[in-house]
């Protein structure tokens, strides 16, 4: 059985090491048992379909980057939404997932729109930084989500966030983060989110799985697990 993974902009969109998340999705796919293609599309792509894709991902970039990632996705708003409407796991990591808003601000004070999937305005901050260690919750998780935030993002005015923060270490002035709509995900953690935390890896792989009408595969990744382990005791 095969599984495709749509890597948008993945030279363009890796600032942190993002591609580490692709390939732990790689990996635990085939220990399902999956043949696992990964379809690779940046902004010089003319046509990106999402059709038949089982999981997209994007990563995070420079800001200047982000504002040109999300005017070339722009263009295929339609056919992305569908995919999300039709429950197609969607990962958007670091800053990547205010790409998903209404709209971005830059730092030129060029209004950018974005693909309108939540509603809420970003705007760059020049004047700050915020950076540091977090660990946060999210409905539908048992387990607490452990990362590192850098971003320069202002929202004002949204309450549909995904993740309450419980505790932060580093300058991180805000309580929630994050978006979620059907099986989609937005999270501001960046690099290889999936490694630090690998029962959201579970949850993905869970999700592609049984879409796929294949049976889900209990796998046990000790090293994973331990490391996770050992760094939300250290952050708590």
């Amino acid at each position: 059985m095969k599984a495709t993974i749509l890597y948008l902009y993945h030279d363009f969109m890796n600032l942190y090491g993002d591609n580490g998340n692709v390939r732990i999705l790689e990996k635990r796919l085939k220990d399902q048992g999956f043949d696992v293609e990964i379809v690779r599309k940046t902004v010089t792509d003319e046509d990106i379909a999402f059709d038949g894709v089982d999981l997209i991902y994007c990563g995070s970039g420079t800001e200047s980057r982000r504002a040109v990632a999300t005017a070339h996705l722009k263009r295929f708003e339609k056919a992305f939404k569908s995919a999300v409407e039709a429950g197609t796991p969607v990962l958007f990591t670091g800053n990547s997932w205010g790409m998903l808003g209404k709209s971005i601000t830059t730092l030129q004070n060029e209004k950018i729109e974005g693909l309108g999937m939540f509603d809420f305005d970003l705007k760059e901050e020049i004047k700050k930084r915020f950076t540091g260690d977090c660990v946060a919750t999210a409905e539908g998780f048992e387990k607490s989500f452990i990362g590192f935030i850098n971003k320069c993002d202002v929202i004002e005015g949204f309450s549909g966030y995904m993740f309450k923060i419980v505790k932060t270490i580093g300058q991180i002035p805000y309580e929630a983060d994050g978006v979620r709509k059907e099986n989609l995900f937005g999270v501001s953690m960046i690099g290889p989110v999936l490694v630090k935390n690998p029962f959201f890896a579970d949850h993905l792989v869970k999700v592609i799985t049984e879409r796929r009408g294949a049976t889900y595969k209990e796998i046990f990744y000790k090293h994973e697990e331990r490391g996770y382990e050992m760094t939300l005791r250290a952050l708590s």
